[in-house]
């Protein structure tokens, strides 16, 4: 069977958030399990336009990503739907319903269309967005044109899962989809070590891990490293393209803390080392959907310092700086133990919930199902 997953991002050293991770541990498991899968996806800057990655076929077209010019973006599509047509794919997945989705639901209708909700966004996300990131001002009409869109994607796909539970009634508000249509399905962890194999640090670390870009208001962080100078603070992650002379702007204002450590972008076995060794981990950003990042904060142990709380994992499993009371929020976590016992009930919860061989078996019933 060939599956192609449709997606904003595949993982690459230019972009490299929780979608291109997800699609490429995802891919790859079902690759090991024999099935012929692609992923289609916008071309990063100096990028070919294919490539393998762990056994997946990453097709690529080119995607304007600052242009807000309408001929340019139907050049884009009109690229995308030839990729489309190309792979012919037996089953598509899209990482969240995108322009490039209903194309291939109108386009290809031999095959089946799956939509897995990772962030839908409401006009009060976008505002939200808009008030650290001028890219996501948009009009009214560009927002009610999306909605149409989206909403017809979703109403026309042959399965709607999602990695959230309150995306459920967020897609019934937004796109007026029946919740009894929407199976939860939640994005999988990998790797989770053994309980044995993660050693803490001896003195309090926090530490951050997502893009550096300004919904995640990673500055929040440095800002909390000045605070604490007793405390070890370790930020992973880069920017995106577009963000990343504003990176360095801020980056410049934070170089002389002697306790903050920003390592940019890190390997896999960098990530799962510092994890280990994290009793915290930070997410200011002023939105979120259920980031990946606190999954995999979680699966090591580490508590939740968070402006968002997604599903109520940030309130049960650490503290929820609603009114960006980081600071009170850390020494909360750090009284008592607090951070330890809330780690460890994370960890379980993840371990339970999101094992990667659990989450693929329950996403291959639904694909034999809906190919039923």
């Amino acid at each position: 069977m060939r599956v192609a997953f449709i997606t904003a991002e595949s993982f690459t050293e230019k972009r490299h958030g929780g979608f291109g991770w997800l699609v490429r541990l995802i891919g790859g498991e079902l690759a090991r399990r024999g099935f012929e899968v692609y992923v289609i996806a916008w071309r990063d800057p100096g990028y070919p336009g294919e490539y393998v990655v762990d056994g997946v076929r990453v097709v690529t077209y080119e995607y304007d990503f600052g242009t807000r010019s309408v001929l340019r973006h139907l050049a884009n599509y009109r690229d995308a739907l030839k990729v489309i047509e190309d792979v012919d794919a037996d089953v598509y997945i899209s990482i969240e319903a995108m322009v490039e989705t209903l194309l291939a639901e109108l386009f290809v209708r031999g095959a089946k269309h799956i939509i897995w909700a990772q962030d839908p966004f409401d006009w009060r996300d976008y505002e939200l967005m808009a008030s650290v990131d001028p890219y996501y001002r948009i009009s009214r009409v560009r927002f009610m044109a999306n909605r149409f869109i989206f909403g017809m994607a979703y109403r026309r796909a042959d399965l709607i899962l999602t990695q959230a539970r309150f995306y459920i009634d967020k897609l019934r508000r937004l796109y007026s989809i029946d919740p009894g249509r929407v199976i939860y399905l939640p994005n999988p962890v990998h790797p989770i070590p053994r309980e044995e194999d993660i050693v803490k640090s001896e003195e309090p670390t926090i530490c951050y891990l997502a893009r550096m870009d300004p919904q995640k208001r990673y500055w929040l962080f440095f800002e909390l490293a000045r605070q604490f100078p007793e405390y070890r603070f370790i930020a992973m992650g880069k920017p995106s393209v577009l963000y990343e002379d504003r990176y360095r702007e801020v980056v410049s204002r934070y170089r002389d803390l002697k306790n903050l450590e920003i390592k940019g972008f890190v390997s896999e076995g960098e990530k799962q080392e510092v994890l280990n060794r994290c009793w915290i981990l930070v997410l200011p950003s002023i939105r979120e959907g259920l980031p990946i990042a606190m999954l995999e904060a979680l699966a090591h142990k580490c508590t939740l310092l968070s402006s968002v709380n997604p599903d109520g994992l940030t309130e049960r499993f650490g503290y929820w700086a609603r009114n960006d009371d980081f600071s009170k929020g850390l020494r909360y976590l750090l009284s008592g133990d607090k951070w330890r016992v809330l780690g460890q009930e994370g960890y379980r919860y993840v371990a339970n919930n999101h094992r990667v061989d659990k989450v693929i078996n329950e996403l291959l019933s639904y694909i034999n199902n809906v190919n039923a």
